[in-house]
């Protein structure tokens, strides 16, 4: 398929007839009142990345006049495709974002039965348009799609390095333009708790960032605009140093302590005690804040690495976070560990251990404990394939996008600027953690999801998502760098047709987004294996 859209549709059919040509005023037409803000913010788009200026047009336009005609109603619900499969972020209908589209004698009709469709069907014309010639010429096509899985998200990390709600909505943004419905919020860690509930009364101290209730609502309606839930995570009992820090009443005595995970080798552990009343006291105060500013029906409870607690605990605190999840009306998810605790029909796993590519420096016991803790992860994905519980797809080796870089940076050229050329050398130099062996672009892009949980389980896989985690992140411009150009792969494997998942008619069409990128000041890994220009 010869274009540049990302993810690749599920059909595309080039015409032989006379495609359409963007000018001036180009009239887009609409008769339904709920598109009316999706028309106005596609048109800004289209400005801002080409210049021209668009005409939206409440009511049906004469036949024979040149334009955009976006046709809204059940009745042009697109036919034969399949549902997609998974679960719905937003509990609503997953086929919701089917759409047509259509391109042909001089026009461009787009149909769905829902605003989402409209939605991801003016995001695949925005990028036919502005990935495009200079003319803004867009050929004769029919595209029929929708997406492979209901879930498609991202997971960013904002506790071990804060990003601004303006951060954070340029990454919904990017996550609009690639079809992504999800974004995770990993709210908290050892390094912070970035949240106002759950603090002392005192509130933060002076000069700690952390996102007030209003902010996080912000998001919330800034995300559902863009047809993207944030699905919001609170991760214990393991990964609360912070907390801790700030609740001396959660020190239970023995929630604090060293272990031995390999010989000779010592590390230090902090859980919540699910034996301490104060505990379950506080977590029910921040389940019941955390799902009064998210809608969604889903709540993160993360419970993963829960090192140095002993298990039976581990199971006891569990089992009772999910309980108050329900009572609050949501659905529990929890990283695959959670499956230690025994998994219910409501229960959701996210699989993220699959396995770890080990740099050829790593020492004998790292390596050793890294078997160990694979061994464990093992059992985690057996007991949730045995279960036929829903599972998120996020193997570390695809998914995980702070693996570092493999791929040579394309050389410096005219176009590139000195600086710019020494900032890609720096990120490139220390950006991804190192315990991960560096992947190519290619080797990140070369999965199957249907495969994550063995022969015979495809069924069971309810979704896709990326993860970033934040150890070696700075700042925003950082974080870019780590997402570009993988992000859009994951999006692909998500959304996309399997048949549709060579790596050279992906990195064709990546080769053409670098511009999108570089119009919203965005960083990105020029690799040397596209061709960007």
């Amino acid at each position: 398929m010869n274009h540049a859209v990302i993810p690749a549709p599920a059909r595309f059919e080039a015409g032989d007839r006379q495609g359409f040509a963007f000018r001036p005023g180009t009239t887009v037409a609409y008769a339904d009142a709920p598109i009316a803000p999706l028309v106005e913010r596609f048109c800004a788009q289209v400005t801002r990345r080409t210049g021209l200026r668009l005409t939206p047009a409440p009511g049906r336009r004469p036949p024979d006049e040149p334009s955009v005609t976006i046709e809204l109603s059940a009745a042009h619900e697109p036919g034969g495709l399949p549902a997609p499969a998974g679960l719905s972020p937003d509990g609503g209908d997953p086929a919701a974002e089917h759409y047509l589209l259509v391109i042909e004698d001089g026009r461009v009709v787009l149909r769905a039965a829902e605003p989402a469709g409209v939605a991801r069907g003016l995001t695949t014309l925005l990028q036919l348009v502005a990935s495009g010639t200079e003319e803004f010429r867009v050929p004769a096509v029919r595209i029929l799609d929708g997406p492979r899985y209901a879930w498609r998200g991202l997971s960013l990390d904002v506790a071990r390095t804060f990003f601004t709600v303006e951060e954070i909505r340029r990454v919904i943004d990017l996550l609009e333009l690639y079809k992504l419905n999800v974004l995770h919020l990993h709210l908290t860690d050892d390094q912070a708790w970035p949240l106002a509930v759950g603090r002392p009364a005192a509130g933060p101290e002076p000069g700690t960032p952390f996102y007030r209730d209003e902010d996080l609502r912000d998001l919330v309606g800034y995300a559902a605009d863009r047809f993207v839930t944030i699905v919001p995570e609170v991760d214990t009992p393991g990964h609360t140093a912070a907390l801790l820090g700030l609740r001396p009443d959660l020190k239970s005595g023995r929630n604090e302590v060293e272990y031995e995970f390999l010989p000779g080798h010592r590390r230090r552990a902090v859980w919540l005690d699910p034996e301490l009343p104060a505990t379950f006291e506080l977590m029910e105060q921040v389940l019941a804040g955390v799902a009064a500013i998210f809608p969604g029906p889903y709540l993160h409870i993360g419970a993963d690495e829960p090192r140095g607690m002993p298990d039976e605990d581990y199971v006891s605190y569990v089992r009772r976070l999910r309980r108050l999840v329900g009572v609050l009306g949501k659905q529990p998810l929890g990283w695959q560990e959670s499956a230690r605790a025994g998994l219910g029909l409501d229960d959701v796993v996210q699989l993220w251990l699959t396995g770890i590519d080990l740099p050829a420096s790593a020492p004998p016991h790292v390596r050793a404990q890294v078997e160990a803790e694979l061994t464990l992860a093992r059992r985690d994905a057996e007991a949730a394939a045995e279960a036929s519980v829903p599972v998120i797809a996020s193997p570390l080796g695809h998914c995980y996008l702070d693996v570092p870089y493999a791929d040579p940076p394309a050389d410096a050229d005219a176009d590139t600027d000195v600086e710019a050329d020494a900032g890609q050398a720096d990120r490139y130099g220390r950006l991804g953690l190192r315990i991960y062996a560096p992947k190519t672009l290619a080797e990140s892009f070369r999965w199957e999801p249907a495969e994550t949980l063995g022969p015979g389980r495809a069924a069971q896989i309810a979704g896709v998502e990326a993860a970033i985690w934040a150890e070696t992140i700075s700042g925003f411009d950082d974080l870019s760098f780590l997402l570009l150009p993988r992000l859009p792969g994951v999006a692909h494997r998500a959304w996309s047709d399997p048949r549709h998942g060579d790596w050279a008619g992906h990195r064709d069409r990546l080769a053409r987004h670098g511009r999108l990128w570089a119009q919203d000041s965005l960083t990105y890994f020029r690799a040397a294996s596209v061709d960007w220009a």
